[in-house]
């Protein structure tokens, strides 16, 4: 699967046969650069929001985000499993994260995961081969301790952090930056890159360390 930051918590992630994109309206909020992108399936981590919905129309995301491989978009807020395309995505019930699974590939998003998340909600995912959560401590997101908890329950191959300190964007300037993550929790595998392109975790690369990728 290939996995591109669109800005803010939102991430375009394509599979062989869909794309997905996740928090449209987050990213409508925050101020940042929005542009036009196609997918085939919205997930939106607030279960009370949809793409038709009047509030949503009149802010234009509907506008931003259009169809891609199919004809309508398939928009998913509510816990459950959803087969759609070759991806399985799961939302477990009352929980603020995704799963989406493609084979032997599993990314976990949590993008808006906030103060009150229970690493606990976790324990039972599975192996995971790539993470997508905040990282900005703050209000809005998990601390910096709750995040440890995560990380070591879940094990990711790769980090890909969203949600921290960004010039431009209209709310988070009590986030913790960059700077303040990799320093907190003395990261030395981190990198830059414009998308990934990830497979399943190889033999080769049990027990390895943790890579941190900003998209």
């Amino acid at each position: 699967m290939k996995i591109k930051k669109h800005n803010w918590t939102s991430f375009i992630i394509s599979g062989d046969n869909v794309t997905v994109i996740t928090d449209p309206q987050e990213l409508n909020k925050s101020g940042l650069s929005f542009t036009k992108t196609k997918a085939d399936v919205v997930l939106f981590s607030d279960p009370k929001l949809q793409m038709h919905k009047d509030i949503l129309k009149k802010e234009g995301i509907a506008k931003k985000v259009v169809s891609d491989k199919r004809k309508k978009i398939i928009e998913i807020s509510s816990p459950g499993e959803f087969e759609v395309g070759g991806l399985m995505i799961r939302r477990p019930l009352r929980k603020n994260f995704y799963l989406i699974d493609e084979q032997n590939l599993r990314i976990m998003y949590m993008g808006l995961a906030g103060k009150d998340f229970n690493p606990k909600d976790i324990e039972d995912v599975g192996d995971v081969d790539v993470l997508i959560a905040p990282i900005g401590n703050g209000d809005m997101f998990l601390d910096y301790e709750t995040l440890e908890k995560v990380f070591s329950e879940v094990d990711p191959q790769i980090l890909i952090p969203c949600g921290l300190k960004e010039d431009g964007a209209k709310f988070g300037k009590e986030l913790k930056s960059r700077e303040d993550f990799i320093s907190h929790f003395g990261f030395s595998n981190v990198s830059n890159e414009s998308y990934i392109t990830v497979k399943p975790r190889s033999k080769e690369k049990e027990g390895a360390p943790m890579e941190v990728i900003f998209l």
